[in-house]
């Protein structure tokens, strides 16, 4: 029998990237809740296996929503994604019964390998790959971002159409698509959600 598993992420886009990806190989995803507070009273009346949470969220931050969800359902496995690598805030999570740390570039491969030993007895797994002594700016220049890229991606983080974004910012839609084309072919990736997942992974905003 397949695991069941929820994904609570406050970035719509990153959300149903991550659900497509698990779902693409094979995992079953029931639901993917921005709100925690709605992802808690789901989980009161729904038994799932895993649940795939953000650490950092406006409503509850994810350290007090694994204390929660453990506190309703011990044996429901909590893995943190997040684009913090700081051993400190790795640490604070696993010590908080995370049952494992995923950061926001993982591979499908960490995830399995993540989801695997979250089910064995005393074994947490973290997968980070980022040096945490590398700051935003140095992955700013090293994609070459200007200032305007760097304003379109945070509008599109807030899944505002190239027309809302064009309004904000007070250009043209046809400049903000023409900025959008520039951005994926520098980031080297196809969609908003490509978009969404490097910015995120890097910190660009």
């Amino acid at each position: 029998m397949k695991n069941e598993a929820i994904i609570i992420d406050d970035h719509k886009i990153f959300g149903e990237g991550f659900c497509s990806l698990l779902e693409n190989n094979k995992f079953r995803v029931k639901r993917v809740f921005q709100s925690p507070k709605k992802a808690l009273y789901y989980l009161d009346k729904n038994l799932v296996d895993i649940v795939f949470c953000d650490i950092n969220m406006p409503e509850i931050n994810g350290i007090e929503l694994i204390k929660k969800i453990k506190k309703t359902n011990l044996s429901c496995k909590v893995i943190m994604m997040s684009m913090y690598t700081q051993k400190n805030i790795i640490k604070k999570a696993l010590n908080n019964n995370a049952d494992g740390y995923l950061t926001k570039n993982c591979s499908i491969e960490d995830i399995k390998t993540v989801i695997s030993n979250s089910f064995l007895p005393h074994k947490k797994t973290t997968v980070h790959t980022l040096d945490e002594n590398i700051n935003n700016d140095e992955f700013s220049m090293k994609f070459s971002l200007t200032r305007r890229e760097k304003e379109i991606i945070n509008e599109i983080l807030k899944e505002k159409s190239n027309s809302e974004i064009g309004e904000i910012l007070q250009i043209s839609k046809r400049t903000v698509e023409t900025h959008r084309k520039n951005i994926m072919l520098k980031l080297d990736v196809k969609n908003s959600i490509g978009i969404a997942v490097k910015a995120l992974k890097y910190e660009l905003v």
